[in-house]
């Protein structure tokens, strides 16, 4: 080696830094090697540090999606969780959310499957990020009816919702044209068994994967009420705490039956245990008490959320 100076050339730094970080020599087997004090090596893998040769770089695994995931599935024992990064607005993180579903989708629907999807503005985004890919025999349905909000803002337009992600996959879809809440259980019935909206309904026992989100009671900012101000404060008056596909739940997770149960048109509670894989997506820190409960019920197979959501699920469960 050349002669070592208190102004060492690159190359010197280079060389020591190699020695020390990447043989693994101890600062005095480097001094006996190059015939040098142990300080003077000192000086130079301090050099090496100011003029960037040498650089570290401290992660702290907490800080890792990836960690995340795992600590946030086996707090929960939901198989399998995926967290997006949150953006720099509500708008954006509902995106990404929606994007990593169209990612899983796109991976995970094989010919033949029946396809479920709830409604939300998430699940808007949803059809244009997928990438489009011929199946065969996939049908898409829905899984409750219209409501009379959906009409003036279209991220709840779920069978436009349907029809776009059939033609994603090059299935069929089902429309199931009838309105999410009626009057009377009586007209419900008789909806029900219209030759229009019957064999949609029977595709319910025979879903293969379900995309739902997450509703809060009280409705959190920009969320809309589905079934109305009046009939979400009862809920609420019962102990409700969020829903799903406007079925209600406490935050035990238990289902709470109201006199909307027998006016919704919408796939059940009981129905919606019994599908194999349930696909949860949802975003912000607003949610945390509504998912918390929901995760108890057991059914969630797959989460889809941002990563300040993630963050405050783990602090409650902590």
């Amino acid at each position: 080696m050349n002669e070592l100076t208190n102004n060492p050339s690159d190359n010197t730094l280079v060389q020591i830094a190699r020695l020390y970080y990447e043989e693994n020599k101890s600062q005095q087997e480097i001094a006996d090697e190059i015939d040098v004090s142990r300080s003077l090596v000192a000086l130079y893998l301090k050099r090496a540090r100011d003029r960037g040769i040498v650089s570290f770089q401290i992660r702290n695994p907490q800080d890792d999606n990836e960690y995340l995931e795992r600590h946030l599935s086996e707090r929960t024992n939901i198989p399998r969780v995926t967290i997006v990064p949150t953006a720099s607005n509500s708008a954006l993180t509902r995106r990404s959310v929606a994007s990593a579903v169209a990612r899983h989708l796109e991976n995970s629907l094989q010919d033949g499957e029946v396809l479920g999807l709830g409604f939300g503005r998430t699940m808007h985004e949803l059809p244009s990020l997928i990438a489009p890919r011929r199946t065969n025999n996939i049908s898409v349905v829905p899984l409750m009816g219209e409501s009379a909000s959906s009409f003036s803002l279209s991220y709840s337009q779920i069978n436009q919702v349907v029809l776009q992600v059939s033609q994603a996959f090059a299935g069929t879809p089902h429309f199931l044209l009838a309105p999410l809440l009626v009057e009377t259980p009586e007209l419900r019935q008789m909806l029900l068994s219209d030759s229009s909206v019957r064999p949609v309904v029977e595709l319910w026992s025979k879903l293969d994967h379900i995309y739902i989100g997450i509703g809060t009671v009280p409705a959190i900012e920009d969320e809309v009420v589905y079934v109305g101000e009046e009939n979400l404060n009862r809920c609420a008056a019962l102990g409700a705490v969020g829903d799903t596909c406007t079925r209600y739940f406490d935050a035990s997770g238990n289902y709470i039956k109201t006199d909307l149960h027998d006016r919704t048109i919408g796939i059940t509670f009981d129905q919606l245990r019994q599908v194999k894989n349930v696909n949860v997506l949802t975003s912000g820190a607003g949610k945390a008490d509504a998912l918390s409960a929901f995760i108890k019920t057991g059914m969630v197979s797959h989460l889809f959320v941002d990563e300040e959501l993630a963050r405050v699920m783990l602090n409650k469960l902590t």
